[in-house]
């Protein structure tokens, strides 16, 4: 839009719209052909108007050495029957097949996939869809195909101690580090099992809620732990609301802590929490915070965990933050699920469970 307002055929847009103000203004006073000529005069000009602006595009379309659209913004008409030879598709696993192959028929020589079929794959909505396969991303395909990809293994976000069970859980211990301890400095407001180490699990013996649909769930004794976990990270002033992320696999969860956040001061424009982000864990990927605050939610007699099972899921979760990664949920519960129970024994191993912190 702004190159579009600093083209130079803009003057003459202008002069013509002038001219039909003009010419409506005088539109009353007319009769017979004069005025029939004068609707015409005007419908010619709102012609001439959409022609400058269609040269506008092409000239601007046509100069660009590079085009940025989504997958399927890749189709919009505007983009008439030009060819692009190199294709360049990010997030490509968040994409499904079908509007992947939006911008590849577009003349495409040479596809560049760049993505993480480790983390969440693209978002279907029906069920039937899903199990029909439109949650494989072309990009896993061309993976299982056997079809070799480049792996960039240096990774500049986390702390080496967010990374180290990442790394060995879900990349095969090929992951390095981009960055040193010295460079995420532990945050003050926690008291962390380890300083050196800022990563805490925080058991918290509550009950799991399911809404009225039955669709998602709500634990209010974690979303409590939350608000005082952020209340005490933001009091020595290391932190602010824009620092730190809280993340749940629940929507439920999050209009829950989205309602506590409000009552305890607001997260509008000019209130306590402004700048503070509550999200689903699915909204998160591809983002980063310094701080994450985990409300796992799940919490139950019969170990069901949901959700949490999705080993691609938890992958996004432990992965967002720089500095500090806190997790709160039931142990309980979470060790049901094999992956998680792996994740647990590390926490234990490297003595990171906050049980200090749980009754708080």
């Amino acid at each position: 839009d702004a190159l579009m307002e600093q083209h130079h055929l803009q003057d003459e847009i202008e002069y013509i719209r002038e001219q039909n103000d003009e010419l409506r203004k005088n539109l009353n006073s007319l009769k017979g052909k004069e005025k029939g000529m004068t609707h015409r005069d005007i419908k010619n000009n709102f012609k001439d108007i959409r022609r400058l602006e269609d040269e506008i595009v092409t000239s601007l379309l046509d100069s660009a050495e590079v085009i940025c659209a989504t997958t399927i913004g890749a189709g919009h008409r505007i983009l008439g029957d030009r060819k692009f030879p190199i294709v360049l598709i990010d997030e490509a696993t968040q994409a499904s097949e079908p509007s992947a192959l939006v911008p590849i028929t577009r003349g495409c020589r040479q596809l560049i996939l760049v993505g993480d079929h480790k983390q969440l794959p693209p978002t279907v909505i029906s069920e039937k869809a899903e199990s029909g396969g439109l949650n494989q991303s072309l990009f896993e395909r061309l993976n299982k195909c056997g079809i070799p990809a480049h792996m960039l293994t240096t990774q500049y976000r986390m702390h080496p101690v967010i990374r180290e069970f990442p790394s060995a859980r879900f990349y095969d211990n090929k992951l390095d580090d981009g960055c040193q301890s010295s460079d995420r400095p532990t945050p003050a407001g926690l008291l962390w099992p380890d300083w050196d180490n800022p990563l805490a699990f925080i058991p918290v013996d509550g009950v799991e809620q399911q809404d009225e649909e039955g669709s998602s769930r709500s634990n209010y004794a974690e979303a409590a732990k939350v608000l005082a976990i952020v209340q005490g990270l933001l009091e020595p002033g290391d932190l602010t609301t824009r620092d730190i992320g809280v993340i749940t696999p629940y929507n439920g969860q999050v209009r829950v802590l989205a309602d506590l956040f409000e009552q305890a001061g607001g997260r509008n424009q000019g209130d306590r929490y402004e700048g503070l982000e509550i999200k689903s864990v699915d909204g998160y990927q591809g983002r980063e915070k310094e701080v994450i605050v985990f409300s796992t939610v799940r919490a139950n007699d019969t170990g069901e965990v949901g959700f949490l099972s999705d080993r691609r899921r938890l992958n996004v979760a432990l992965s967002r933050a720089k500095r500090g990664l806190i997790i709160i949920g039931n142990p309980t519960t979470l060790r049901h699920n094999k992956t998680w129970n792996s994740w647990l024994e590390w926490v234990e191993e490297r003595n990171l469970f906050a049980w200090h912190l749980s009754q708080d």
